[in-house]
């Protein structure tokens, strides 16, 4: 999850999970033991724009995958090396580093081993001009019964968009079953709209187990969380965003 010049809908402060919690249509979604949304499938992948997307859309997923010994594979399209273009403690070449091992360790908390992540280095901010390349590099990836779980097509991140657009692609090449989930658009969508915005969405409802574990995934990614150091940037993950992960659910939708 990067920060994002010049996107509306991706401005401020954004939605307090307050409001969610007291979202009807939020609270209507149909529900399912996230081990149930896991079954008959070989394998689960999970495509993540940018480190930290996949520990916050699905960090509890993962945790209930591997609990059950489901193998889970992810794919890590950026490296994130572009989150503080402002700030020199912080240059690319630095920061790619950084959150390649913050990466690795959170999903080492949540059961995934090194030899299960996939670091494609399409370039932060980048992937829709490189959607073709991101296919290309995906499609050897994918099985055929997979389920690949990405970024929502319609997050309002660009390369959240384009990662979801080129996983669509590459798992049509093979068969594999694709479903999304949503990052950005909890800071951005209505709480109180009429009816769900959230096509054929689902809650995938966690355990007590999965919660515990994704809370301490999502706290590997120090460079993303709040520091009150002199001269250091605003925090991509501060408490009030990191609250709307905090939940004994995750969403996700085909």
């Amino acid at each position: 999850m990067d920060a994002i010049q010049d996107t509306p809908r991706i401005a401020g402060a954004g939605i307090p999970e307050s409001a969610w919690q007291r979202s009807r249509w939020l609270a209507a979604l149909p529900s399912i033991a996230a081990q149930d949304w896991l079954d008959g499938i070989a394998r689960l992948v999970v495509v993540s724009p940018h480190p930290d997307d996949e520990a916050l859309g699905c960090g509890g997923l993962i945790a209930t995958a591997r609990a059950i010994d489901l193998p889970v594979r992810v794919v890590s399209v950026t490296d994130g090396e572009a989150c503080y273009p402002d700030a020199p403690a912080w240059p690319p070449a630095h920061l790619r580093v950084v959150r390649r091992q913050e990466l690795e360790r959170a999903l080492a908390l949540l059961g995934v081993d090194a030899d299960a992540i996939d670091t494609l280095d399409i370039g932060d901010g980048r992937v829709a001009e490189r959607e073709d390349a991101l296919v290309a590099a995906l499609a050897p990836l994918l099985q055929t019964r997979d389920r690949v779980l990405t970024t929502w097509r319609g997050d309002a991140h660009p390369d959240h968009e384009a990662t979801a657009r080129a996983v669509e692609r590459a798992a049509a090449q093979c068969g594999a079953e694709v479903a999304q989930f949503p990052v950005w658009a909890w800071h951005w969508l209505s709480p109180d709209a009429p009816a769900s915005p959230l096509p054929g969405a689902q809650r995938l409802v966690l355990t007590q187990a999965a919660c515990r574990a994704k809370a301490a995934a999502l706290a590997c990614f120090a460079s993303q969380l709040q520091d009150d150091a002199p001269g250091m940037p605003a925090p991509i993950l501060p408490p009030h965003v990191l609250a709307r992960f905090d939940r004994d659910f995750e969403v996700v939708l085909p």
